[in-house]
């Protein structure tokens, strides 16, 4: 290995083990996975703030940061439907299935506007939740809209280019200035609130339905 391969190597950990990585297995799901994503965000928008501008990052970063949002109200509204089925609430005629769940996922693909649409609508079902916590609180709900308009399909963020044939067009035709910093901080809240608050809450929420369900049934 000459000295410059030897260079552009990733620094090797101080330890061997430290080498090895875990992937796989029944803990990891889209929340986990999102928490990988706003984890490789905020590190690149951190070296970004504190090592400078560098416009080679907010677009990636951006992605990492909207992709972590997106898994996280896949995860959200899979774990929303899955408290309304074993609550058994009223859905006014709308199927929450398993199967019929991961087919709308499939059909809002990478809408966040379509997901946090219908997350709300899910939480609508848990008559046990009482305002606001039966609905998405209003400035994430701004903030889920602003990212939408950025990136409707989930392309913007992460191609030059975007659409398809002739209708391929620039993802960014024209050169802007943007503020990065406030735009990147809000959404860099929305994910952590998603990941952490939201994720928690619902958690908290259908291991006490299971607890409550357990002692029911044994009456």
């Amino acid at each position: 290995m000459d000295q410059t391969e030897e260079m552009m190597n990733l620094p090797r950990p101080r330890w061997p083990v430290h080498e090895i990585a875990v992937i796989g297995g029944s803990s990891e799901d889209d929340l986990a996975i999102a928490g990988g994503y706003l984890r490789v965000a905020e590190i690149g928008a951190t070296h970004w703030s504190q090592h400078g501008p560098d416009d080679s990052l907010p677009i990636p970063v951006l992605y990492n940061y909207r992709h972590s949002v997106e898994l996280s109200l896949k995860w959200l509204i899979r774990t929303t439907a899955r408290i309304v089925r074993r609550g058994q609430y009223h859905t006014n005629g709308a199927n929450l299935d398993r199967e019929k769940v991961d087919k709308k996922l499939r059909e809002d693909s990478h809408s966040i506007k379509k997901l946090a649409e219908r997350l709300n609508t899910y939480l609508g079902f848990i008559t046990d939740l009482d305002p606001p916590n039966n609905r998405i609180d209003d400035e994430s709900l701004e903030t889920l809209r602003w990212l939408d308009q950025q990136d409707e399909t989930g392309e913007t963020f992460r191609y030059s280019m975007v659409g398809r044939g002739t209708d391929s067009r620039p993802a960014r035709a024209v050169q802007t200035n943007i503020n990065f910093y406030e735009d990147v901080n809000k959404v860099h809240l929305l994910a952590h609130l998603l990941q952490d608050g939201y994720s928690a809450y619902l958690d908290t929420f259908e291991d006490l339905q299971q607890e409550y369900l357990e002692e029911m049934s044994n009456w």
